[in-house]
């Protein structure tokens, strides 16, 4: 499978250059909207949230690559909120199109960290990493964390780690299954972004998938481990996800995590401010 050299982003913020780097990063080609599937109605809503000019001017780096800083957004004394994008680990500056998303949740008085994080191909360990990184941070021990997604999978597994302070994290049309969208994505949607980002099957390296997946951290731990550590896991799901199958979320109505299928509602509207799913998200903050 091809690596491609890290394209030129369309969605960057001006964040200042970090005084060393990491050289030869590598990057998978982005869609137009990789934040979403090929369907046409989440692609505009995507589109439409990407060209609203909200971006924050309060940047922290945490980390010497360019892609390790934060976009905070609200008072810095309300609750703290990390707001984790997604784009399917492409390395094409994806937080753009959640930056409405922070805007009105610091509007509603939340402390929101919208981070960047490190994507390469081949090497997941680096977003991990980053998650860890920022789990540890001081202003976000006490944080909610939300991941829409494929940025659901750095989120819950944060949230599943015992050595993390993560306690409560909510998952936005998420995938919480790589090795079942490496699988499947490629026949349902015409392209395999996880695949691309594993840069092996599962039916080559099921190994390589079980070293990252939250349900293998959930597994270990069980429903009655995850009630006893006092952890909640919200999903919030649109029943018309274009992108990851609604069915995915339903078959864990048996877990202890809150679910809420939300009619009439697609991959993006999910974080789309005012959208029903919206109200829900500010309802499991609350």
């Amino acid at each position: 499978m091809e690596l491609y050299e890290q394209p030129q982003r369309d969605c960057a913020h001006n964040v200042p250059e970090p005084e060393l780097g990491e050289p030869g990063q590598r990057a998978v080609p982005a869609p137009v909207a990789p934040e979403c599937g090929p369907s046409s109605a989440e692609a505009e809503v995507v589109n439409t949230l990407r060209s609203l000019d909200v971006a924050s001017a309060d940047i922290e780096r945490y980390g010497v690559h360019p892609d390790q800083y934060i976009e905070w957004y609200g008072p810095k004394d309300g609750a703290p909120v990390v707001l984790w994008h997604g784009g399917y680990f492409y390395e094409d500056g994806t937080l753009c199109y959640l930056r409405p998303a922070a805007y009105a949740l610091g509007e509603a008085g939340y402390r929101v960290a919208l981070p960047e994080y490190r994507r390469m191909a081949g090497n997941q360990a680096v977003t991990f990493e980053d998650s860890e990184t920022l789990a540890r941070h001081p202003e976000l021990e006490d944080a909610v964390w939300i991941g829409h997604s494929a940025g659901a999978v750095p989120v819950v597994r944060a949230l599943l780690m015992d050595d993390l302070p993560v306690r409560h994290a909510v998952a936005l049309s998420p995938i919480l299954d790589l090795a079942q969208a490496a699988r499947e994505d490629t026949e349902r949607i015409g392209v395999n972004p996880v695949l691309n980002w594993m840069q092996v099957a599962p039916e080559e390296h099921l190994e390589a998938y079980l070293k990252w997946e939250p349900r293998v951290l959930y597994s270990l731990m069980g429903a009655a481990g995850f009630q006893r550590r006092g952890l909640t896991l919200d999903i919030i799901h649109g029943a018309l996800d274009q992108t990851v199958p609604v069915q995915r979320t339903r078959d864990l109505m048996g877990e202890p995590f809150n679910i809420a299928i939300v009619p009439g509602e697609n991959h993006s509207d999910v974080v789309r401010p005012g959208s029903d799913a919206w109200l829900l998200l500010l309802g499991a903050l609350k």
